[in-house]
């Protein structure tokens, strides 16, 4: 889905053409061959109902022919159609080419892959935790609708120049309770090793293989056996070699138990390692004596009702603190300067728009909820306060960020009226007599 992919397998299928690909798709426009390798072939296309570009992915013929293959292939197309999620590639349709070939239509993407990305730039401990952690966030979302990836690894985590996370290549999704388990896939290095020896496995180990990503992006490697420590490669805080030692714990039950856990302990890292205090992480593990076993677990479903219903209680917080609603119908926001009216409906719209339309926004929303769960702060008012305090001083600096952004927006636009020449940067500061 971004411009090249990495691939070291040779094609296994004959590929076919541009020009084969519009004979059998004319509802495309093919542009050009993206990547290929030994489990298909992805395409650059324009579709013009829609006025967009796409990504159409095919698989060799031998699979179509296969049944049993074609029938999963089937349910797991509809399955990612539904992940709709910003960190998640989405897919837009899919069926069977006049040549005999499976094939995905997906949204693509303009930037590179997470492997490109750590093999031939230096990454920053800042931006590797945020893409760390956007790849949970997009882990935690589908195990939440009970699909496991299996075969996450850096070639599947495409990232573009806002150092956005898109995680792509769902193809070895299966429904959790349709897992093959006798037929075990995914990535040597990244494969948890329950996947490795062909027994049970579930959604953790999507998280055994995100600790492996996060290790790579530390040190440019994959762990070595014995795992050597992330220290020994980067000038960073041994705190890190704890948090990957317990995601790519090889027994499931010592790692963390959902991608939203993970994800907490990173952005929690993250601040000690910026200097900001974090309360103390709360042990997920309970203390005392083991519970006995007819004792109830949370299952996924349950964590994931639980973090969202943390996040619900944020957003009412902040919702709370940016518009201030009073009894009445509508509330008065002050912004810059003037009374601004906010109607219910107004701040039931941003809801619902916040996660499809300002990913920035709904990570800060998401990470105070994590820092919720991680810290306790239900059941301690003084953590509480402390992170009320945090939240509510990091969205007034956000709010501020973004009115001078504005400002700055429309300033460069009433310049760029007054051009008469190319616009440029270099243009405007002439212009200005700079």
């Amino acid at each position: 889905m971004a411009e090249e992919i990495p691939s070291n397998e040779p094609p296994s299928f004959d590929v076919p053409s541009i020009e084969e690909m519009s004979a059998y798709l004319p509802q495309f426009k093919f542009e050009k061959l993206a990547a290929c390798g030994g489990m298909g072939a992805v395409y650059k296309a324009w579709q013009d109902s829609l006025a967009r570009w796409v990504a159409v992915k095919i698989l060799p013929p031998k699979f179509s022919a296969e049944q049993g293959f074609a029938d999963r292939f089937k349910i797991e197309a509809r399955a990612m159609a539904k992940l709709n999620h910003t960190n998640i590639v989405g897919v837009y349709d899919f069926g069977i080419t006049p040549g005999g070939h499976l094939y995905l239509v997906m949204e693509w993407i303009e930037g590179r892959s997470l492997h490109d990305l750590i093999h031939k730039t230096n990454l920053p401990l800042r931006k590797a935790t945020n893409l760390a952690m956007q790849l949970c966030e997009a882990l935690s979302f589908a195990h939440g609708h009970g699909i496991i990836h299996r075969d996450i690894k850096p070639a599947n985590i495409m990232v573009n120049d806002a150092d956005h996370v898109k995680v792509a290549d769902f193809g070895l999704a299966r429904p959790t309770n349709e897992a093959e388990e006798d037929n075990p896939m995914g990535t040597p290095d990244y494969a948890a090793p329950e996947i490795r020896g062909g027994n049970v496995v579930d959604h953790r180990v999507d998280i055994f293989a995100a600790g492996v990503v996060l290790y790579e992006m530390l040190t440019g490697r994959v762990p070595e056996t014995p795992r050597r420590p992330v220290t020994l490669y980067a000038k960073v805080s041994s705190r890190w070699d704890e948090i990957i030692a317990k995601a790519i714990h090889p027994d499931p039950e010592k790692r963390y138990q959902d991608a939203g856990e993970f994800r907490a302990y990173i952005n929690a890292a993250m601040k000690q390692e910026a200097g900001v205090p974090v309360p103390e992480m709360a042990d997920s593990r309970p203390k005392g004596p083991p519970l006995k076993k007819n004792a109830p677990s949370m299952t996924p479903k349950q964590q994931m009702g639980l973090t969202l219903g943390f996040v619900g209680l944020v957003l009412v917080a902040l919702l709370a603190l940016i518009f201030w609603p009073s009894s009445r119908r509508s509330a008065s926001v002050a912004t810059q300067g003037a009374a601004v009216e906010v109607t219910p409906e107004e701040i039931r719209e941003v809801l619902q728009k916040l996660e499809q339309n300002d990913s920035e926004l709904a990570r800060m929303v998401n990470s105070f909820a994590q820092d919720w769960a991680a810290s306790g702060a239900d059941k301690n008012p003084a953590t509480a306060e402390k992170l009320r305090a945090a939240q509510n001083a990091a969205m007034q600096m956000k709010a501020k960020d973004r009115s001078e952004a504005a400002r700055r927006a429309e300033i460069v636009a009433a310049e760029l009226a007054r051009l008469t020449t190319a616009p440029s940067l270099k243009a405007l500061k002439q212009n200005t007599g700079q």
